[in-house]
């Protein structure tokens, strides 16, 4: 089953928000090997480091989630997934606390990917990912979900 996971800072605390991310996980369990790995919000300096000392240990593709990406559609995004699922290689997400990414951690990324040109909140992002990953598993498995 294809590895992926998502590193993120902080936890979520709006409930309606923490609710929709643990649905999503759910439903991701069943079409791949979905974990997740939280590292303690903190200054900007604080985040950047946690998250740098983690990318070393990752292995497979990383990718950064963050503005100033490469926008996909859905499809597109899909197809992407398909092409790293085949090639057997897991995939790292890295969603960022308050203060985002900086170049350093956008440059150790395979590929940075914008959710929007839009600036959102950090727990907002993370509904809006797992949805689309989750999305991008039902395109791949031909469900109803994308119509």
């Amino acid at each position: 089953m294809h590895r992926i996971s998502l590193l993120s800072v902080g936890k979520v605390k709006t409930p309606w928000i923490k609710d929709g991310c643990n649905v999503f996980a759910e439903r991701l369990s069943h079409s791949c090997d979905f974990s997740e790995r939280i590292l303690g919000a903190g200054n900007e300096q604080e985040e950047r480091k946690k998250i740098l000392e983690t990318l070393e240990k990752t292995d497979g593709v990383i990718v950064a989630l963050d503005d100033k990406g490469k926008e996909f559609s859905s499809p597109e995004f899909a197809s992407w997934i398909g092409k790293q699922r085949d090639a057997g290689q897991s995939v790292t997400f890295v969603l960022g606390g308050a203060y985002g990414l900086d170049d350093q951690i956008r440059a150790k990324a395979t590929l940075v990917l914008s959710l929007s040109r839009m600036t959102l909140p950090h727990e907002l992002c993370k509904l809006v990912f797992l949805e689309q990953l989750y999305r991008a598993h039902s395109i791949l498995a031909g469900s109803g979900y994308h119509h």
